[in-house]
């Protein structure tokens, strides 16, 4: 299965999240994954350095993270990939995902229209329905998953978005809410970590509120 994973990257600069995506952007680097940096409406010459590693560079005016989502998706799909990975530029990709992906999207039911790579802490919008194992890798089934690092099968992204993308910060549960209520599943896996917390370009403050005790979860992910 090929793999393209498109990364999300607006103001790197401005942000101080350069150390960030270099973290991003090596480990995804693997064998037989082709990776694309995507800049979502920069002002800090953050388009520069994508243009430069051959990246697609927006100017559109919009530059909410669903947008970025949307326009990461568009990007990926319109390469030879069976798999697309979207990725925020600050996610540490863990030894051996591809191969785990690779894995679990070849045994994993028509049903899984989509499956993030990351174990999130268990909130009210992300519930914890159930365990399941494809290819040998254990998964969660959740209510929603954050766009962080979502992964799909390239032709389902017309079941799955366009995400929406006119409110900053809101797009990915909406989303994964429309597609449980079609009667599909969400998963989430343990393939990388997020590792910007505190580092927001748009102000996330799920952290600040909530915390991000993420062992439960990963009790739920590791004991059937």
């Amino acid at each position: 299965m090929n793999i393209t994973a498109a990364v999300l990257c607006h103001n790197l600069h401005a942000h101080d999240r350069l150390d960030l995506f270099w973290q991003t952007w090596e480990s995804l680097h693997v064998e037989g994954v082709r990776v694309i940096p995507v800049d979502n409406g920069s002002t800090d010459s953050t388009d520069e350095l994508v243009a430069d590693l051959g990246g697609y560079v927006s100017k559109d005016r919009l530059t909410t993270c669903g947008h970025g989502t949307n326009l990461c998706a568009r990007v990926a799909i319109g390469t030879d990939a069976d798999l697309c990975v979207l990725s925020d530029d600050d996610m540490r990709w863990l030894p051996g995902w591809a191969e785990q992906l690779r894995a679990w999207w070849s045994e994993a039911p028509d049903d899984v229209l989509l499956t993030g790579c990351h174990v999130e802490p268990v909130f009210s919008w992300n519930e914890i329905h159930g365990r399941i194992v494809c290819g040998g890798v254990p998964g969660l089934i959740r209510a929603s998953t954050g766009a962080a690092s979502w992964s799909f099968r390239a032709g389902d992204w017309p079941r799955i978005g366009p995400i929406p993308d006119r409110i900053q910060g809101w797009g990915d549960v909406p989303t994964c809410q429309r597609i449980t209520d079609a009667g599909y599943r969400v998963a989430q896996l343990n393939l990388a970590e997020h590792a910007g917390h505190g580092r927001s370009t748009w102000g996330n403050r799920t952290v600040e509120m909530h915390g991000w005790d993420i062992d439960p979860a990963l009790a739920r992910l590791e004991v059937p």
